[in-house]
């Protein structure tokens, strides 16, 4: 199944795929931002960029459970989309850290988050009728 998420996240930085993520606040409230991110695969890890002072930066300091969705735009610039939610824990890596084939320059404060990813689950857009996969993401 790996192929049919990373068809559905080929090319996503470049078409300005946004993650949605949901965090933890200290006192277990939900909090929910919007994040670019790179993917990679085998191990199923979503990367982004973010200022330590970030509400979601401290909120990852406290619980790093976290959920979010992906959705990526058809290429073709229909108006059909592809939608994936994921689980997974993320945390701030160290501050000489990059990117997996994807070099960033970090402003002052940035750091590099690494999200790992535990479940997948996808939409598919043409079998509303169906109900989503639900899909172990790969260790």
């Amino acid at each position: 199944m790996i192929n049919e998420l990373e068809r559905r996240l080929a090319g996503a930085p470049e078409r300005g795929t946004l993650m949605h993520l949901a965090t933890l606040r200290a006192d277990g409230s939900p909090a929910l931002c919007n994040v670019r991110c790179h993917a990679t695969f085998a191990p199923d890890r979503l990367y982004f960029v973010a200022h330590r002072d970030r509400r979601y930066a401290r909120d990852l300091r406290t619980d790093i459970r976290v959920a979010g969705s992906i959705l990526t735009p058809d290429r073709a610039g229909s108006s059909a989309a592809e939608s994936l939610t994921f689980t997974g824990t993320a945390r701030e890596l160290p501050e000489d850290a990059q990117i997996p084939g994807h070099p960033v320059r970090l402003s002052p404060g940035e750091r590099v988050y690494r999200l790992d990813v535990s479940e997948w689950t996808l939409f598919d857009p043409d079998r509303l009728d169906h109900e989503p996969r639900v899909i172990p993401a790969s260790p």
